[in-house]
């Protein structure tokens, strides 16, 4: 019979615990909404020095924690594909991307891959093809680009000029690209290093890009000034690759203006301005808290938000007014309130991101604030409070929003 410490110790070597460390900060980002939780599992697996057998679990949680986010679940699928075992596991299926939703003039947010198409070149060639399949808008060719560029691939940089083709959508879509994405800069760039009769085509191409989406219907406010440094950039490289027709001032000319707006904070503005307005002293700033805490949304037909988005919005403008007064730190202390008691983790994740961040950057050097946002009740902002904390700057900037 096996003697019980060794069995013991057999029970052990088998269940493979993971160091303690690991399991806190696991804990942790456990509390955080999905996906975001799944995001830093996956960003925790690297430094950890696991085995395969203890990485498998992990990655599977985070692929499931993933949901729609596909640039979550490709880095949960990675992680899996290199440590699970052939014999026992079943293999993950590849997270391919929905093809996006078009977004018109009055869109709040414009789908955004971000890092996916990293992420996807790094996964191998026949995994970043199948990645390419649903790109649809200017921005998810501008966040392609960025992987070719930065990737090295030059076996895939032939997809590049069919994509630009077929990113006719919206201006709202186009402008985000030009303004939000490295687009412009990774074709230019991208044309460097290429052959010339490849890059001379893909010039061209991009030239049909810029001219098809600024003759079409553009939103108002999107000004045709701001083309101008693109368009002289453009045509130097024009220049060097020759063949090329450069690209004039008329090219960026407005024809046709949707003029629907999106008003992303519907009703607020009058408070917007008390709020930046409002005097520092303790009267004026109880009558201002008062007249947050009791807002009340008037929605007009066809704006989105809610009033809890518009009150974490007064909130953080509120404080942001107060920076150099000691009357900052009441508001601080009703923002946190209201955020933790807030239905936006759930219903507007980036609105309670945004607040958690402002709320990190108040307490990270005070116990005392940090034992007030923990007394709050909220254990998801508490965990990410502390989580930050843990975890180096560029980690949290690179995972959370």
């Amino acid at each position: 019979m096996m003697p019980l410490l060794s069995l013991f110790l057999l029970l052990a070597a088998t269940n493979d615990p993971l160091p303690k460390e690991l399991e806190y900060r696991l804990s942790l980002a456990r509390a955080l909404p999905a996906p975001y939780s799944g995001a830093v599992i996956v960003a925790l697996l690297p430094s950890a020095k696991l085995s395969s057998a203890q990485i498998v679990p992990l990655a599977q949680e985070a692929f499931q924690l993933a949901g729609k986010d596909t640039t979550v679940a490709l880095r949960a699928w990675i992680a899996y594909r290199d440590n699970f075992d052939k014999e026992k596991d079943v293999a993950l299926a590849f997270p391919l991307r929905a093809t996006s939703v078009k977004a018109g003039c009055d869109a709040l947010e414009v789908s955004d891959p971000h890092d996916y198409y990293r992420w996807a070149l790094q996964a191998g060639a026949r995994e970043f093809v199948m990645a390419a399949r649903n790109v649809r808008s200017a921005v998810e060719v501008g966040r392609l680009a960025e992987a070719l560029l930065e990737g090295g691939s030059d076996q895939q940089l032939s997809m590049l000029s069919p994509m630009l083709a077929a990113a006719v959508g919206s201006d709202r879509e186009f402008v985000e690209a030009i303004r939000y994405t490295a687009l412009h800069n990774s074709v230019l760039k991208l044309t460097e290093k290429m052959p010339t009769v490849a890059a001379r085509f893909l010039l061209a191409n991009y030239r049909n890009f810029l001219t098809n989406n600024l003759s079409g219907r553009r939103c108002a406010g999107n000004r045709a000034e701001e083309f101008q440094g693109i368009f002289e950039e453009f045509n130097q490289a024009a220049m060097r690759v020759r063949g090329v027709t450069p690209l004039g001032p008329e090219a960026a000319r407005v024809n046709s203006v949707d003029t629907t707006t999106r008003d992303v904070l519907p009703n607020t503005f009058a408070l917007t301005h008390k709020v930046t307005n409002a005097p520092a002293d303790d009267t004026s700033v109880r009558s201002m808290l008062t007249e947050i805490s009791q807002f009340r949304l008037e929605q007009k037909p066809g704006t989105t938000g809610s009033a809890e988005e518009s009150k974490a919005y007064l909130y953080g403008r509120f404080a942001e007014r107060l920076a150099t007064s000691p009357m900052q730190e009441r508001v601080m202390e009703e923002w946190v309130h209201f955020i933790a008691h807030s239905g936006l983790r759930e219903a507007n994740p980036k609105v309670w991101f945004r607040s958690a961040r402002s709320f990190y950057d108040w307490s990270r050097k005070s116990a005392m604030r940090q034992a007030k946002i923990e007394a709050a009740g909220d254990p998801a902002l508490t965990a990410y409070i502390k989580l930050t904390t843990l975890l180096p700057e560029s980690e949290v900037a690179r995972v959370l929003p």
